[in-house]
């Protein structure tokens, strides 16, 4: 019930969600931190994991029109759907692994500083221009000392040494 001190069913959630999305909100916060568990525990990837969570509640806001309040758990609904999206993860990964050995290619593990760089690459492309601009405004000295540190991940002794 809205206004009371009843908390609105899981059920009641996802059949409001298709009119009123904040619904949904309601429902993704209540079960997201269960289902990254779930799959942390299956795939032992925090990354993997994050990404399968969203990849089920995506699948679960595309298709909640389509939910049907049968007295069952809405909360088995979504993990139905988490289980498949783990399954077809899988199957993803078979299919990679095949495709790598025909090939004889070993497959690329990140360890986490490498990780976070690439992330960090990825989330830093939009600026590029912008901050090779800034860059070339800068007295030549600090522009290399900023490539030399940033552009090609020097720690600041190896910096401080190359520029003397």
């Amino acid at each position: 019930m809205r206004g009371g001190n009843h908390e609105l069913t899981d059920a009641q959630l996802l059949e409001e969600s298709v009119d009123d999305v904040a619904r949904f909100g309601e429902l993704y916060d209540r079960h997201a931190q269960d289902v990254l568990a779930y799959f942390v525990r299956r795939t032992r990837c925090g990354q993997t994991a994050a990404d399968l969570t969203s990849e089920t509640f995506a699948s679960e806001f595309t298709s909640r029109h389509r939910f049907s309040d049968t007295g069952a758990p809405a909360r088995a609904w979504l993990f139905t759907i988490a289980e498949r999206q783990l399954s077809r993860f899988h199957r993803r990964e078979r299919v990679a692994t095949r495709a790598r050995r025909r090939l004889g290619v070993d497959r690329v593990e990140l360890d986490p500083v490498e990780l976070d760089r690439a992330e960090r690459l990825i989330d830093a492309e939009p600026l590029v221009g912008e901050l090779a601009a800034a860059v070339a405004e800068l007295p030549a000295g600090l522009a290399e000392a900023v490539r030399l540190r940033v552009g090609d991940d020097l720690p600041y002794d190896e910096v401080a040494r190359r520029l003397g």
